[in-house]
């Protein structure tokens, strides 16, 4: 079962064998241990191994680690366990999934990284004409997510830099 602390302030918890249909929303916290057909719009979604939720989902973090069938809009943070099960369309900041879970249907990863981007493209044309060495340091830029519409997107690039010195 999800994790439910009933000190939280502006938190749900809707434990197994309950089932409620319509919109829930809250600031904070919403465990769902139960059945929910509906609306959910929170800062951070629990779907605990029991858990099963149909419906129109907008948080900012999910955990998925029960059954999810709906339209999901995750700002932040996807994470679908081994138990977890997504279906429908999905779209998120940054997805984690574990081995075992399953996703069926479509995805999209939205740009929360573009101030990031724009770095990596600075720090990019600034090692253009450089001449590499087997000895560089790389670095790791960070990249923009993609769409998944067709292949496997790599969230990070290495880059070899040429070490410079002084004097």
């Amino acid at each position: 079962m999800a994790t439910f602390r009933p000190d939280e302030e502006d938190s749900v918890y809707i434990g197994h064998g309950t089932e409620i249909r319509g919109a829930i929303r809250a600031r904070d916290t919403i465990v769902i241990d139960g059945a929910v057909d509906g609306e959910i719009v929170c800062g951070h979604l629990i779907l605990g191994q029991n858990g099963v939720l149909k419906g129109k989902v907008s948080v900012s973090t999910a955990e998925i680690s029960g059954q999810l069938t709906a339209e999901i809009v995750a700002k932040n943070l996807l994470s679908v366990s081994s138990t977890g099960r997504v279906e429908g369309t999905w779209s998120c900041g940054t997805i984690e999934v574990e081995r075992g879970a399953v996703l069926n249907g479509s995805a999209g990863v939205t740009d929360t990284a573009a101030p990031q981007r724009r770095v990596a493209e600075t720090r990019a044309e600034a090692l253009e004409g450089e001449v590499l060495s087997e000895d560089a340091a790389p670095a790791v830029l960070p990249l923009p997510a993609a769409p998944l519409s067709g292949g496997r997107r790599v969230p990070q690039l290495t880059l070899r830099a040429a070490r410079r010195s002084l004097g």
